[in-house]
């Protein structure tokens, strides 16, 4: 079973292509370059935000953790564009006080 509203989560266009798949991002280009290996790219980026709820909604396997800002759930799962080799990531979620899940970073496991 998935984390809670899990079939609701919000990934922002803003998130995926300004810190996920940015080259230039400070923190995030390490990240882009491991996205990138796996075909994604700024052009598609709605694929990885779709591959991401697609991991989400498929983990019955997720680790709850509270925060102050509310619950962080970490799942995992495999991702790629074919005909780009699979990769293993790990999708944290959060969940503050009254709001749907929403991204808060992806990384390779």
């Amino acid at each position: 079973m998935p984390f809670p509203d899990a079939e609701h989560a919000i990934i922002s266009e803003e998130k995926v292509c300004e810190y996920l798949l940015n080259l230039t991002h400070p923190v995030g280009r390490p990240k882009a370059v491991w996205f990138l290996s796996l075909g994604y790219s700024l052009e598609n980026w709605s694929s990885l935000a779709d591959d991401l709820l697609q991991v989400a909604m498929s983990c019955d396997d997720f680790v709850a953790k509270s925060s102050r800002y509310g619950v962080k759930y970490e799942t995992r799962g495999e991702i790629a564009v074919p005909p780009h080799r699979p990769g293993r990531v790990v999708a944290v979620w959060i969940v503050e006080q009254n709001s749907l899940p929403r991204l808060v970073t992806a990384y390779p496991e």
